[in-house]
């Protein structure tokens, strides 16, 4: 296996390489321990992580729990409105408060009934009179830095890390059109893909996959043959491109086939352009939205080790989509093949990463995001 020195050095040549002078990452880039060890620590312990939508905690006591890199935490809304990421570990013995998804106005610790409200303050303590050591008002949960963007949960176990908002400003101006601010979540998607993060991330950010892994569900109106990579934006925070409908399915062609994605809603803002392509944004490190003039398929990956992934996303519509059941319906089959065949790539892929003739390939004109995206782990990595 290549040491971890060799894969920062093979990064470090995508920042001054031409796009179509460059080459896949090297197969041990997807199995290295030392590499998945710094993405860990320089990554994902420090950049914003999307876990979940607004919607799924929508009213006071509301909550969910989830992980990441062994910080277990319950995302809460609290009495006040107020959503807070807090540790799910009891201050006393460690047990887990709460576990799962549901309503609740406070957590009890199931070991010895410690009990908090939902802004984390321990509220009782039974028998802890007698303790030297108990102070009530220091015994709160740990709370996590959380934020909100456009109905998107992100979380960063960085106390220090700065901001989501500012970060975001770039990618809104690039997406204002498509009024994700206002889009409803119609499908919710959880899964384990077997594979490292990168493998699911590389084929979240083009759409070339389209024209042979995606050919019978998205890729009959969106083959992927008449992509073109966007500029990267100047703080360089995501890469995206766009990939022209099929001939039959464009504006203006008349009697386009029916299609469960054919552009419906509201479409009077959008240009020909968003109507005549699909829109493909990847924000750095970790979080994609694929999206159509009032649609939106969206992942967020989570690396729970060097070959295991756990992608959580959505389907989300326009507010006047979503009280039209017959799209939805149709949208969240047609949605849920194609996470099953993205899923499917990761882990096939996955499987040949240890052949001693998995040379690297050449990368095309198609796919100018993975090498916007290598260069943004290089920076990462070896700054």
């Amino acid at each position: 296996m290549l040491a971890l020195n060799q894969l920062l050095a093979t990064l470090r040549e995508y920042r001054t390489l031409d796009d179509l002078d460059c080459l896949t990452l090297p197969a041990d880039a997807y199995l290295s321990p030392e590499l998945h060890r710094i993405e860990v620590e320089q990554i994902f312990r420090k950049e914003w992580l999307c876990v979940g939508r607004v919607e799924q905690v929508p009213n006071p006591g509301a909550y969910l729990t989830t992980e990441i890199l062994g910080e277990p935490m319950v995302i809460v809304r609290g009495a006040d409105g107020a959503l807070r990421a807090l540790s799910t570990i009891c201050r006393h013995r460690f047990m887990p408060v709460v576990t799962g998804q549901g309503q609740a106005d406070r957590f009890i610790c199931p070991y010895h009934a410690w009990t908090y409200d939902t802004t984390g303050a321990l509220i009782a303590a039974p028998y802890m009179q007698g303790s030297k050591r108990f102070e009530q008002a220091r015994s709160g949960l740990p709370s996590y830095r959380i934020e909100t963007w456009h109905g998107f949960i992100f979380v960063n176990l960085d106390d220090n890390a700065a901001p989501l908002a500012p970060r975001m400003r770039s990618l809104e101006m690039a997406i204002a059109r498509y009024r994700v601010e206002s889009q409803r979540q119609v499908l919710p998607y959880e899964a384990e893909w077997r594979g490292n993060w990168k493998l699911s991330a590389e084929n979240s950010m083009e759409y070339y996959h389209h024209i042979g892994l995606h050919r019978n569900t998205v890729g009959v109106q969106l083959p992927g043959t008449e992509t073109y990579v966007c500029p990267p934006p100047a703080d360089l925070s995501f890469t995206h491109e766009r990939s022209r409908l099929g001939p039959r399915y464009r504006t203006g062609t008349g009697g386009a086939p029916t299609h469960s994605m054919n552009p419906a809603g509201r479409l009077d803002l959008f240009t020909t352009e968003d109507l005549e392509t699909g829109y493909m944004v990847y924000l750095f490190p970790a979080f994609t939205m694929a999206m159509r003039p009032n649609g939106n398929n969206w992942l967020s990956f989570r690396p729970l080790g060097p070959e295991r992934t756990l992608v959580l996303g959505g389907y989300m519509v326009s507010p006047e989509l979503a009280e039209t059941p017959d799209i939805v319906e149709s949208r969240r089959e047609l949605i849920a093949k194609v996470n099953e065949e993205d899923s499917l790539a990761t882990s096939e892929l996955a499987k040949v990463m240890r052949s001693a003739k998995a040379g690297r390939g050449p990368l095309g004109p198609f796919e100018g995001t993975i090498v916007q995206f290598y260069r943004y782990l290089s920076r990462a990595l070896d700054p």
